[in-house]
């Protein structure tokens, strides 16, 4: 059989690998479709850990057979390791007769150990028997597996619908976004919608459900919140003890004057003011202060004044000498 009778939608032994049907995986690579590809019957069938690479240097592109009576009719999940640097993968759906019904990227951003997947959209109401992926510029990674996540019975999780026994589905397989990996709703999100799933963080700070001490002030996070206390405490948050700063010695008063813990601070009582300070409440403050700033007891002088000993006087002549 001839490559030209494969582009018709036939297969044969020669030029394909077949693999169990009645799945929703691709079932044979089309061999007239491989271009700088090492071991490229590693992508048919269910993500395994053996992978087809991709020499993107050699504009390495795969053409994968859906199968016949199988034909892909929804978004396309791809499954890939061995990732160096982020990679925008071309990938074209495929009629029978290898006319292409739609183009789209597929963003492989994925670096880390182990098996990773990513949803292409696909919204054509024809359905596509192959699929063609091309790598990107100068990217070298690893394709494990192809999946058409389309159809109603069978419908997987990441598929981005939402079908029996599932909470949410937003599209892909990672937990910490609101919609777990096994699309299940996680605790401190809100999904709604089902095609597919929208997931937004609770704000506990501001709903009133936070559980953070009276002496504390809350900070949302995705998904939770954090309790941090305010000044003047100690403690985790979710309970805040006073700082008895005249115990410990970081207080501020004067040697004649006597330190009263009190929550979340201290005053300084009795003593009596040396120049140049003056008494404000139970504190000393400092008089000789800039022309406008004062420093008595928060005196603040108009432009049409200046500051002579902690007192606002009419003119703006030079500074006083005190």
């Amino acid at each position: 059989m001839t490559d030209e009778t494969l582009a018709e939608g036939e297969a044969s032994s020669e030029t394909v690998t077949a693999m169990q049907a009645g799945d929703r995986y691709a079932n044979a690579v089309v061999q007239s479709g491989v271009i700088a590809v090492i071991n490229p019957n590693a992508a048919v069938g269910p993500p395994d850990g053996n992978v087809a690479t991709f020499l993107g240097l050699l504009g390495g592109s795969l053409v994968l057979d859906m199968g016949r009576g199988e034909e892909g009719t929804g978004p396309l999940r791809i499954y890939y390791r061995g990732l160096s640097l982020a990679v925008i993968a071309q990938v074209e759906f495929l009629r029978s007769d290898m006319s292409i019904i739609s183009t789209a990227q597929a963003n492989l951003l994925d670096l880390g150990l182990g098996t990773h997947s990513t949803l292409v959209p696909f919204s054509s109401a024809t359905p596509y028997r192959y699929v063609r992926l091309g790598g990107g510029l100068a990217s070298l990674f690893g394709l494990d597996a192809i999946e058409d996540t389309g159809g109603g019975v069978g419908s997987v999780c990441g598929d981005g619908r939402v079908s029996a026994g599932e909470q949410c589905d937003d599209g892909n397989r990672m937990s910490g976004d609101g919609c777990s990996s096994a699309c299940q709703l996680e605790p401190g999100f809100n999904c709604q919608g089902t095609q597919p799933s929208v997931c937004n963080d609770v704000n506990e700070c501001t709903n009133g459900t936070a559980q953070c001490s009276v002496n504390a002030f809350c900070v949302n996070t995705p998904g939770s919140y954090t309790c941090v206390c305010r000044l003047g405490y100690w403690g985790n948050g979710w309970t805040c003890n006073d700082i008895d700063e005249c115990a410990n010695g970081t207080h501020t008063c004067q040697p004649n004057q006597q330190c009263v813990n009190t929550p979340g601070g201290f005053e300084c009582v009795g003593g009596a003011c040396t120049p140049p300070r003056q008494q404000c409440g139970s504190q000393c403050t400092d008089v000789t202060a800039d022309r406008f700033n004062c420093g008595a007891c928060g005196v603040v002088c108009p432009s049409s004044k200046r500051c002579s000993v902690g007192v606002c006087v009419p003119g703006v002549g030079e500074e006083p000498t005190l």
